[in-house]
């Protein structure tokens, strides 16, 4: 009983920790971008647009952190209830072993379709775009 509580406990000053450290590295963050971004539009000058991409990046991370941090606060919970029994977790949850393979394999097969398609797809749509024009020299 003594090592669940602790373990309990050291998930929850984990996920406590996420949720009091990254709100405020995602204030600071959203006036760099702010900064950076005028600072580019103002000088031209390319060092600020790749400033930018790099806080765009944090941000992106800081969006997993605390999405992952919610899946460790919930889990085995999916779906929380007010009474535990009604709560739907994730052994409830999940499809039989016989699905669960057969899902892998459509998915395997799914992912090889769709990389083959935007493949082809981008080789044959590659190369400049000429725009014409009509009869009175308008682009269309």
């Amino acid at each position: 009983m003594n090592e669940a509580l602790n373990v309990h406990r050291l998930q929850f000053a984990f996920t406590i920790t996420f949720h009091y450290i990254f709100p405020q590295l995602t204030m600071g963050l959203a006036l760099l971008l702010v900064y950076l971004k005028t600072k580019a539009l103002r000088t031209n000058d390319e060092h600020y647009n790749r400033a930018e991409r790099k806080a765009f990046l944090a941000s992106c991370l800081y969006l997993v952190g605390v999405l992952t941090s919610v899946v460790f606060g919930l889990y085995p919970m999916v779906l929380p209830g007010r009474n535990p029994v009604y709560s739907l977790t994730v052994e409830g949850a999940k499809a039989g072993a016989y699905g669960l393979k057969v899902g892998l394999v459509w998915w395997a097969i799914g992912m090889i379709l769709a990389a083959g398609y935007f493949t082809y797809v981008y080789r044959s749509f590659a190369g400049k775009v000429e725009v014409g024009s009509d009869s009175n020299g308008h682009g269309y």
